[in-house]
């Protein structure tokens, strides 16, 4: 490696380092400003197709003031979406029927000017032109595969809950001692519930 090129390397790093402080500063000192924020659950539901339970739900996300920063700043933000199954009125010791992390990640793309959402589990992308539809596509669930109808026993109910997050733990390393501390970073919904009777 020639002087230069070890030259533009180090500077590069001390450049990502300072754009970090930069954003920590900012999250720091605008860390009590932020407006009023949190998710909310609506229009959780199931319905059966061809032998199968699918899910769908909408979720309302409103961001910190600090979020919508890192993200405009070209943090990604990974959003976690749990969902567990069981009969109602199960002992504590029964398993649940179903117990799984549904993952979507938002990130601003500065240089198209465009913001990228991804499903983690099967790798699908869409692109919005404004944040706003980017957050209404973040939050539309639609036909989720939820449990075989044979697995479930006619005149038992069953109780569906689902809550969404922030999964502060895949936010890049600098930002999470931050992240934990403030309050403006801990999101996430209630518990929605629906009830399911085959």
């Amino acid at each position: 490696m020639s002087g230069f090129q070890a030259i533009n390397r180090h500077w590069k790093q001390g450049a990502r380092r300072g754009l970090w402080l930069s954003l920590l500063l900012f999250l720091l000192v605008s860390a009590g400003s932020s407006q009023a924020a949190g998710f909310s659950v609506e229009g959780l539901k199931t319905r059966k197709v061809e032998g199968v339970y699918l899910m769908d739900a909408d979720i309302h996300y409103q961001f910190s003031d600090q979020a919508l920063e890192a993200l405009d700043s070209g943090v990604p933000l990974t959003l976690e979406v749990h969902t567990q199954l069981r009969r109602e009125g199960a002992w504590i010791w029964e398993a649940d029927l179903l117990d799984v992390r549904l993952r979507y990640r938002i990130l601003h793309q500065a240089l198209h000017g465009l913001y990228q959402v991804t499903d983690i589990a099967n790798g699908t992308q869409q692109y919005f032109a404004t944040r706003k539809a980017a957050f209404t596509a973040l939050g539309r669930i639609r036909d989720v595969q939820l449990i075989e109808a044979k697995k479930l026993q006619q005149g038992e109910t069953y109780r569906l809950s689902l809550k969404s997050s922030l999964d502060i733990e895949a936010l890049p390393l600098p930002l999470r001692p931050l992240a934990y501390l403030s309050p403006a970073w801990n999101l996430s919904s209630e518990w929605s519930l629906w009830r399911l009777q085959p």
